[in-house]
């Protein structure tokens, strides 16, 4: 799996490059309210199983190069469902049709109160003439771990048992997103 994560960055990072110095086809960043809306697949570390997460964030270009917003997300694990809310800040590297991006979100996600979140991402944003763009990112994401309880019934002593271990849901994601 780390090689696939490799050879995907680096698939991403050679357009990027290739690109930055080209200034012939120069796009607008718009400038005022714009949307984003981004699916991922996620990757957890601990265990290696996968889930999902679908996400918006809402804000303002701050700079012709910066956005920032707040978002609210659903990122489903195969054990339960997570909420975290972010503010996000979103740089964009140049003004051509294809543009190398970075991301962050910092936040909480909520499972009996409220725990850390941060996330970080690169990738390639793919602009049209109008207000609207593609994104595909390599992300990752730190959620704080917490303590989970698992009940048993031992049918031959007639009892419950209760266990608590640590749950890690720190994942690696491919996002693919778009915004307008």
């Amino acid at each position: 799996m780390k090689k696939a994560l490799f050879a995907l960055a680096a698939f991403l990072a050679v357009p990027a490059l290739a690109l930055a110095q080209n200034t012939k086809d120069n796009v607008r960043i718009p400038s005022g309210y714009q949307a984003h809306i981004e699916y991922s697949n996620v990757f957890f570390l601990k265990d290696g199983e996968t889930g999902m997460s679908i996400s918006t964030t809402h804000g303002f270009f701050y700079t012709d190069k910066m956005h920032v917003g707040l978002g609210l997300g659903l990122m489903v694990s195969p054990e339960e469902t997570y909420v975290p809310v972010f503010t996000s800040a979103k740089y964009v590297f140049n003004h051509s049709r294809i543009a190398p991006t970075a991301q962050m979100r910092l936040g909480s996600f909520f499972h009996e109160g409220a725990k850390p979140y941060a996330d970080a991402a690169l990738g390639l944003r793919f602009a049209s003439d109008r207000d609207f763009a593609f994104s595909v990112l390599l992300a990752g994401s730190f959620f704080a771990p917490f303590k989970v309880e698992d009940w048993t019934y031992d049918h031959t002593t007639d009892r419950s048992y209760v266990t608590y271990f640590d749950r890690n849901l720190s994942n690696l994601s491919l996002r693919v997103g778009i915004e307008w």
